[in-house]
């Protein structure tokens, strides 16, 4: 069994700002699951980097204590050596990659630990049977869902077979069966004699496996074991469907197809107007293309409409006014440096400025924690506080249609519930059409209108009628 732990270690991100950590004490115990639930921009993504050595090598200052591994100081053991006993899944798994396909990483993250040659072929079968991801190994990375590449990661944090495993928001944007799946093959593990760390907002489905629940004290000096609550771990309620409102976005015989996959087949539907509906489905079925089609940015069959009038052929931007887009990379979606810069080009470029006052605003930033945030550069937030700030920008713009791509995915219970509010403020107010995506459920399904279920090409209507 591997002996990890943190001994009064003092950590800031830079000698002028303060510690993040001050004489922290941590001892990680051996094959048990933890779960690391504390709230945003708190400092888990940091904590799982000091514990595999990626701090303060590659970033921050250890100014008091350390981190060990076997009573040794971590940066004193080799990286490969390292990997062998710790491994971490990142909160974005586009870091983890390198190479084009899941097939190729997975055999240079094997070459890396210095395993033979011959044995190589025969482990990455292994490791793409139990995952059930065979089916992606010759895919180009690029081109999977945000939940297939978060699989595809997780694959080769397990490929290493680290004694110690850190999880960062492993199933952020996992469908529900794909998760359960996960889980029963992380509970195997673990009786196998593994050890995980995990940092998640959503614990439901943990019960089999979770031993232990931990959050920072106040001064983020000390980690606290608490109990959570049955109704925490337990399943989502199901979705209550209303009757759906008249609205201005209407297709007619849509279909749509990537390369040679066909992803819905010939549809028709008119978006609802002042009501908030779910798309769901599995990873990979298409829900993310739907939206592309919907805002013209990849092609479709059929018609696409708003008010009666079709997407101009050129001058895009004009559909943009009409349909905007949250994308699932935060970063992908920035404009400006800066946090208030970024609102700030949202201020004066909103398409409801008689709603998005400046007051309306600035409320709506304190309400998500960003107001402390202001001259923060956008790049260096936590991915929790670039998704909010992503959100705030999106929602800010007014356009009449809104599209929101997994904008709950790496966000604790109180900022979603607080993004809902703002969400719906807005909807009913100004009577926008929002369809979401989120595998996400818990705190979730209640607040929504309806859910359309993409399974088998086909989308149809999910829950069930009040």
């Amino acid at each position: 069994m591997v002996k990890l732990e943190l001994r009064e270690l003092t950590f800031s991100y830079a000698p002028d700002r303060p510690p993040l950590f001050k004489k922290l004490d941590f001892c990680v115990e051996p094959q048990t699951c933890s779960l690391l639930a504390t709230p945003l921009g708190s400092g888990k993504s940091t904590f799982f980097k000091l514990l595999c050595g990626l701090y303060p090598q590659f970033g921050g200052q250890i100014t008091n204590g350390g981190v060990f591994l076997e009573d040794q100081p971590l940066e004193q053991i080799v990286p490969f050596e390292r990997a062998k006993r710790i491994g971490m899944l990142f909160q974005d798994p586009d870091k983890r990659f390198c190479m084009a396909t899941l097939d190729q990483q997975l055999t240079f993250v094997l070459e890396n630990l210095q395993l033979p040659a011959d044995q190589i072929t025969a482990k990455k079968q292994r490791i793409l049977q139990e995952l059930e991801l065979t089916s992606l190994k010759d895919r180009q990375l690029s081109t999977l869902s945000g939940g297939q590449k978060q699989q595809a990661a997780l694959a080769c944090v397990l490929a290493t077979e680290s004694e110690i495993i850190l999880l960062d928001e492993p199933f952020a944007n996992v469908d529900p069966t794909s998760k359960n799946k996960l889980l029963k093959l992380l509970l195997k593990l673990k009786n196998q004699g593994k050890t995980f760390i995990i940092a998640d907002h959503d614990p439901s489905g943990y019960q089999d496996l979770l031993d232990f629940a931990y959050r920072f004290n106040a001064d983020h000096s000390r980690l606290i074991k608490f109990n959570l609550s049955r109704s925490t771990l337990a399943s989502p309620v199901p979705l209550r469907w209303q009757p759906l409102k008249p609205g201005k976005l209407t297709w007619k015989q849509l279909s749509l197809t990537r390369g040679n996959k066909l992803l819905l087949k010939p549809h028709d539907l008119t978006l609802p107007k002042g009501q908030l509906g779910l798309l769901s489905g599995a990873n990979g079925v298409g829900k993310s293309s739907l939206f592309q089609a919907l805002c013209t940015l990849i092609p479709y069959q059929g018609n696409l409409s708003y008010a009666g009038q079709r997407p101009p052929r050129f001058f895009k931007q004009r559909w943009a006014k009409k349909v905007g887009l949250m994308l699932q990379e935060a970063t992908a979606q920035f404009s400006c440096a800066t946090v208030q810069e970024e609102l700030a080009l949202v201020s004066q470029n909103t398409l409801a400025p008689h709603y998005w006052t400046k007051e309306r605003l600035f409320y709506a930033k304190q309400a998500l924690g960003l107001t402390e945030l202001a001259h923060h550069s956008v790049y260096q937030l936590s991915g929790g506080q670039q998704q909010k700030l992503q959100f705030l920008s999106v929602l800010a713009m007014g356009q009449p249609v809104l599209l929101l791509d997994e904008p709950f995915a790496n966000l604790d219970q109180a900022s979603i519930q607080t993004c809902l509010t703002l969400l719906k403020d807005s909807c009913h107010a100004e009577q926008t059409t929002v369809l979401l995506t989120s595998h996400q459920r818990v705190g979730i399904t209640e607040h929504l209108d309806y859910e359309l279920i993409l399974e088998e090409q086909t989308l149809k209507l999910g829950g069930y009628q009040t």
